[in-house]
């Protein structure tokens, strides 16, 4: 259980320490002029000693005890209570430290108290208060950061994992029928999931990695469906893809839900289609139902969309009618932080964009 009053940070004693180098000697002067040295000494002491307690409690423990919520008689009670003790604390201070004359407690006495000592630590009440706010607001940012965090994780444990099972079973057909075929598929499989492996704790690639790892996952698809799929790109001229970010396995994921959910023939394939722009990538094909249903919870979508409200903090839309299906993801533009290597147009397959273009296949 943590205190009423809690310890102060370092932060705050600097704060204190520095609004004070800078008041002291103004204060101090006046009081010279008025009282004399010694007397001055004295009085300037009390007003730091009376001045950093009054806002002590009102920062640390009036404050808290109002956001807290609690019952306003508390807080109205715990108020008039501060400021009857704090009132009488300053003209008692003053009144034997400053002045020859005997003290005499009257209601407006008190009240003149209350307003001059409000005025005498009203600055670094506000310049503390103003700093408890903003650690409270970064502690809550750290604590909506690291819930984001977590919820990334448990996103990207969500990817499917049939995914493996499905190409170690092509794999093991190739090797029977095909042995030299089998090891550049194996190959081919290799190198995205190296890919797999490099990003699988990053938030962010970029396009020409997205579009990389495409390019070996369209490989792995045309053995598994031959000409069913027919994959087409079209790159907008102009971005330097090496420096547009998108989530990673974006693009795994609408290709595997295309497949997933539509018939594809080799008499009449499928077309997909990924259209590029500078700020948003976008998956689309003609509705072709199965006929055999296929269950499906929706999670692979919906996790997409999860993780790019979170990364993006902007939506995905999605295109859903009688002919058509399509889904457009954000692209975000990062800073240049080196000479972008790959952009223009990829080629992964028959019936692909009209500018042909090879990315650097080197993992």
């Amino acid at each position: 259980m943590s205190p009423i009053f809690p310890r102060p940070s370092r932060s705050d004693l600097l704060l204190v320490l520095v609004y004070w180098l800078l008041a002291a000697p103004i204060i101090f002067y006046s009081y010279l002029h008025d009282f004399g040295l010694a007397r001055a000494v004295s009085g300037i002491l009390f007003t730091i000693g009376i001045d950093t307690l009054a806002v002590y409690a009102l920062v640390f423990g009036l404050l808290p005890l109002a956001l807290a919520r609690r019952s306003p008689w508390v807080v109205l009670g715990a108020l008039v209570v501060f400021v009857l003790l704090d009132a009488h604390l300053y003209l008692l201070g003053y009144a034997a430290l400053l002045s020859d004359r005997p003290l005499q407690w009257s209601v407006a006495g008190v009240l003149w108290s209350v307003m001059r000592h409000t005025q005498s630590y009203g600055m670094l009440g506000i310049l503390m208060a103003g700093k408890r706010y903003f650690d409270v607001q970064k502690r809550l940012l750290q604590t909506q950061q690291a819930q984001t965090q977590s919820e990334l994780r448990n996103l990207k444990a969500q990817l499917d994992p049939h995914f493996l099972f499905n190409n170690l079973n092509v794999l093991r057909g190739l090797i029977q029928q095909d042995p030299a075929e089998a090891n550049e598929y194996l190959n081919r499989f290799a190198g995205l999931y190296r890919l797999l492996v490099r990003h699988q704790n990053e938030d962010f690639v970029s396009v020409s990695e997205e579009l990389r790892f495409i390019e070996e996952y369209v490989y792995l698809l045309r053995h598994r469906f031959g000409t069913a799929y027919e994959f087409r790109l079209e790159l907008q001229p102009g971005p330097a893809w090496d420096q547009r970010l998108v989530v990673p396995g974006t693009l795994q994921q609408l290709l595997e839900n295309a497949i997933k959910h539509n018939a594809g023939n080799e008499d009449d394939p499928l077309v997909i289609e990924i259209t590029a722009t500078a700020d948003s990538l976008t998956v689309r094909h003609p509705r072709r139902p199965k006929l055999t249903a296929v269950d499906s919870t929706g999670t692979g979508l919906a996790n997409l969309r999860e993780r790019y409200r979170l990364l993006f903090d902007q939506e995905i839309r999605v295109v859903d009618t009688a002919a058509t299906f399509a889904v457009t993801v954000p692209v975000l533009a990062q800073s240049p932080a080196r000479v972008p290597a790959d952009a223009g147009f990829m080629n992964v397959g028959a019936g692909l964009a009209p500018r042909p273009y090879v990315l650097n296949n080197s993992l």
